[in-house]
């Protein structure tokens, strides 16, 4: 038992190891580098701790991301198969979720799209009952937009002109609109955020 019994520390007055004598080289370790792990280990190290992040996936350069999602090896995340890429799919009994593997985590295949989920998403009955999510998130997704500069994307591509006609056919034309993104497009257009994406 220590003899500070009752005594309340933070984790950088302690020495580390104290308890068993035994030196460690971090005072936290984070798992995963993605959104939440890398501001976790930004805000963690700037309050004194000594801060360890670990990864499963590699590190990428603008050389070694894959093209396109035909480069598997470098896309899919499978170990099993041996597949080191920077998309992880878990397949679940009513959800498929799609995360990220590799420094960075899911910023490496979010493509800067910055959506806020519709009304029916926060009522949604696995979770509307706990609160108000809606309200209870705003805060957040408002301080991320400013932060991260949200925008619609002016780009139009072939792509999108086929998308918006297969819509219209579809019956939803007014469903299909330009994504919200977070990026710097350098047209003199560029938000701080308070674009209502």
């Amino acid at each position: 038992m220590s003899d500070h019994h009752g005594d309340h520390h933070s984790g950088r007055d302690r020495e580390p190891g104290r308890e068993t004598g035994r030196a460690y080289d971090y005072d936290v370790i984070v798992v995963g580098s993605g959104f939440g792990g890398s501001v976790s280990a930004l805000r963690l190290t700037e309050k004194g701790y000594r801060v360890g992040v670990l990864e499963a996936g590699r590190r990428f350069t603008r050389e070694t991301l894959p093209k396109n999602s035909w480069d598997l090896r470098n896309y899919l995340w499978a170990p099993a198969l041996g597949l080191y890429g920077i998309q992880r799919i878990h397949l679940m009994d009513k959800v498929m979720i799609l995360a990220g593997a590799g420094v960075g985590g899911g910023s490496l295949n979010y493509a800067n799209t910055l959506y806020v989920p519709p009304p029916a998403f926060f009522a949604d009955r696995q979770w509307g009952h706990i609160t108000d999510w809606q309200e209870e998130l705003k805060p957040y997704y408002d301080q991320a937009r400013r932060m991260l500069g949200v925008r619609l994307n002016p780009t139009v591509t072939p792509s999108d002109v086929h998308l918006k006609a297969a819509a219209g056919r579809m019956g939803v034309g007014d469903t299909f609109h330009l994504a919200p993104v977070g990026v710097f497009f350098g047209d003199g257009e560029d938000a701080g955020g308070e674009i209502k994406a």
